[in-house]
């Protein structure tokens, strides 16, 4: 299999850019460790931001991240702005992500967020892209839905 690993998380809060992971198939060390939640909803369980991208980061130029407090995971690259996916790369890892946000985005903005890890393709983020747009992962994508687990700590 191409993709190796799956994350959802969710707006459960007021907060604008916080997302709780609701399911994974937890076996991302990075992430696991990473984005651990150490204090107020959900202590115990993870969760990451989708923020628009500070103007003071260097490097390419994107809109969006995904982020835990001053930690930049990802820059998020969107080459289709009227599409439900992005892609991006892990800092300082060789792994690529994809982002796939909820059906009606346009109409209710991004609710939910999947990134689904395929390690070790930092450097072929393009064709990964091209597969995901031409269905070709659609079948990967259903049986890392399928492995997930609820990890919704409510503490």
């Amino acid at each position: 299999m191409i993709l190796t690993d799956y994350y959802k998380g969710e707006k459960l809060t007021a907060a604008v850019s916080r997302y709780d992971v609701i399911s994974s198939t937890g076996e991302y060390d990075l992430f696991e460790t990473l984005l651990i939640n150490k204090r107020t909803f959900n202590i115990g369980g993870l969760s990451f931001n989708f923020i628009t991208r500070p103007d003071r980061w260097s490097g390419k130029k994107t809109d969006n991240a995904i982020s835990k407090g001053k930690d930049n995971i990802t820059s998020v690259k969107r080459p289709d702005v009227d599409c439900e996916y992005s892609f991006g790369d892990i800092k300082s890892t060789k792994d690529a992500c994809i982002l796939i946000y909820n059906d009606d985005w346009k109409k209710i903005g991004i609710v939910t967020i999947e990134i689904i890890i395929a390690r070790g393709l930092r450097n072929d983020t393009n064709s990964l892209w091209n597969l995901l747009i031409d269905g070709e992962l659609d079948h990967e994508i259903k049986i890392l839905r399928e492995r997930a687990v609820t990890d919704l700590v409510t503490k």
